[in-house]
């Protein structure tokens, strides 16, 4: 079963914190301030396409990244593990979950969470079947598979209330009461880092892929190469992606890459952290040889692995410019470095010491020459012009004079000239040559315009003429800059600038085709800089809608205001016409109160003399 480790991450919108998205949600609560920040399932279908369509095809832990607005993934090809002891958790436990399940670990008995994925997101993840080791999500757990949680007590009823380690209030199972939760124990309960879940896929997803698929056969210039015995592949090369991140800015991520891919172009291991580019490839027993800068020491690496290996050998390989240019530096079958420096050959044995460089007891040829047809057996002294040496994986050591009318030269093992022939070389030739060998004692080597194939008896005969099988219609032909490499069985690679490749068999037809093969969807520059522009229009319309809501808003306070001074206006109109009316009912009051006082008292007083008149007779 093929799986996928994703380790994801979002920014608040709030504070802008880096916030963990440690399992597939619809929202999670930032750490820092306790918002929540919502995750639909057009951006999960965005940030994972590529981790579910590239993941599955990388070398083992080989990591990826990816982003989606502002989520961002890293993601490698990985067997689900337990988080404490990292123990692998047997697929057949995986496969038996139906809905949800907290399966413990067989060392540590450290409980995961292992689920089917949801119904309503598995639009976004196809072929995916399982989710491995999320941060358990306590609201969709059933009773019987509830862990821990952080509490709070409920303040109506003191009833313990769980807190889900999202949101900012939590109702309390017992009264209902909504309970607030402190802003510093939002997301307790949850983790404060990333922690990488897995993806598992339907078995019928094929876990190893061939190399063109997963995305190694792209690279900027020249890549330099090399074949083992086994016939496996070995490749140096740089490679550039162009990206658009969060902020809009486009940049283009150049990276050094080392991988090796077996004869049915299966991915056998991946190498990202190379320092810089490499200058050239040497295979020897159960090591490869990187040669890089001038400054640089020598790197071995296991064939099997790619894991740097200690070699005594590498203090040999001083940093100088004879010793170390292409062609100049071969090893052998038993380990061992030949080397050619000032005209002369050296070996350095796999112990690091200078040892004779042929095994044999007889004397070794230590004359100077300048053409490889006066050498004899056993040669030391290669005089002034330049060669390109290649061991054979049969011993034999393979000498190219570089000078017009160049030769190639075979001596076996033991140092006997096997032969000298003159090869076919076109009216204009590369100044540099590229040489190989099978097991047969075949050699091959490649010019600016053809492969020549010369037997082990020393027949030479032409493979591939680029003027007939493969000159490029657009721009520079494919001869003006490549590689060579040779199999066992006598296949050979040959390579050229912008991920071009191709595999002959040994009769010189053609098996593999780098261009016609499907490789991963790669961003251009031209796409790149649109995303940007794309970017850059969506923030332009979100400041613009952003501004137009502000406006928005600021009209309806400023209504809201008018109309609060008009009820407030009306109100003071009221009141004022209240008190107007009650001073003028008062008025009145008083007046009428005044008439029936001075009336009351003119009738008292008419009464009263009235009363004091006297009685007519």
């Amino acid at each position: 079963m093929a799986s996928v480790a994703v380790k994801v991450e979002t920014k608040c919108g709030a504070c802008g914190a880096r916030v963990p998205v440690n399992r597939l949600a619809r929202e999670v609560g930032c750490p820092r301030c306790g918002r929540s920040t919502a995750i639909d399932g057009g951006l999960w279908s965005g940030l994972l396409r590529d981790a579910i369509h590239d993941g599955p095809k990388l070398a083992l832990n080989e990591e990826r990244r990816s982003s989606a607005g502002d989520l961002s993934v890293v993601y490698a090809r990985a067997v689900p593990a337990c988080h404490g002891c990292e123990t692998a958790i047997p697929v057949a436990s995986v496969q038996e979950v139906r809905a949800q399940a907290l399966i413990r670990c067989a060392r540590c008995a450290r409980r995961i969470w292992v689920r089917a994925v949801p119904a309503e997101v598995a639009g976004a993840l196809p072929s995916v079947t399982h989710l491995v080791g999320e941060e358990p999500d306590r609201r969709a757990l059933p009773p019987e598979l509830q862990v821990d949680a952080a509490t709070l007590p409920c303040p109506r009823c003191g009833a313990t209330v769980e807190l889900d380690g999202v949101n900012r209030t939590c109702a309390c199972k017992l009264c209902g009461a909504s309970v607030s939760v402190p802003g510093e124990r939002v997301g307790s309960g949850a983790s404060q880092a990333a922690t990488p879940w897995v993806l598992c896929f339907d078995p019928s997803v094929s876990e190893r892929a061939p190399a063109v698929a997963a995305g190694l056969f792209d690279w900027k210039g020249l890549p330099e190469v090399a074949v083992d015995r086994e016939g496996n592949l070995y490749c140096a090369a740089t490679q550039s992606r162009w990206h658009c991140d969060a902020s809009g800015c486009v940049n283009e991520e150049v990276e050094h890459v080392l991988w090796s891919i077996d004869p049915s172009l299966n991915v056998r291991w991946v190498r990202r952290d190379l320092p810089g580019a490499a200058r050239s490839l040497h295979c020897s027993k159960d090591r490869l040889l990187v040669i890089g800068a001038r400054r640089s020491p020598p790197l071995w690496l296991s064939l099997t692995t790619g894991a740097p290996v200690e070699d005594p050998a590498a203090a040999a390989l001083v940093p100088d410019a004879d010793r170390r240019a292409r062609g100049l530096l071969t090893c052998d079958r038993d380990g061992s470095l030949l080397i050619c420096a000032d005209g002369k050959l050296r070996r350095i044995a796999a112990n690091g010491v200078e040892v004779p460089v042929w095994a044999s007891s007889a004397r070794q040829s230590d004359a100077s020459i300048y053409d490889l047809k006066d050498l004899r057996d056993r040669p030391v002294h290669l005089g002034g012009t330049a060669h390109t040496l290649h061991c054979g994986p049969d011993g034999s050591l393979y000498m190219v004079d570089e000078s017009p009318g160049g030769a190639l030269a075979r001596f076996d093992a033991d140092g006997r000239k096997v032969y000298c022939v003159e090869l076919p070389r076109p009216e204009m030739d590369h100044e540099e040559l590229a040489l190989g060998a099978d097991l047969r004692g075949n050699a091959y080597v490649l010019g600016c315009s053809r492969v020549v194939r010369v037997s082990a008896t020393g027949e030479p005969s032409i493979v591939v003429k680029a003027e007939i099988d493969f000159e490029a219609e657009d721009g520079p032909s494919f001869w003006s800059e490549r590689r060579l490499a040779v199999c066992p069985d006598g296949a050979f690679w040959l390579f050229s600038e912008e991920g071009i490749a191709w595999k002959f068999d040994p009769a010189g037809r053609l098996l593999f085709d780098g261009e016609k093969e499907p490789g991963p969807r790669k961003m251009t520059r031209d796409q790149a800089l649109q995303r940007a522009a794309d970017m850059a229009e969506e923030r332009l319309n979100l400041e613009m809608k952003l501004e137009m809501e502000q406006a928005r808003a600021r009209a309806e306070e400023e209504q809201a205001r008018v109309a609060y001074q008009s009820v407030i206006q009306e109100k003071v109109a009221v009141e004022r016409f209240k008190r107007e009316r009650n001073r003028i009912l008062l008025r009145h009051g008083c007046i009428h109160f005044g008439l029936v006082v001075i009336l009351g008292s003119a009738i008292f007083l008419w009464a009263m003399w009235k009363a004091s008149q006297p009685l007519s007779p």
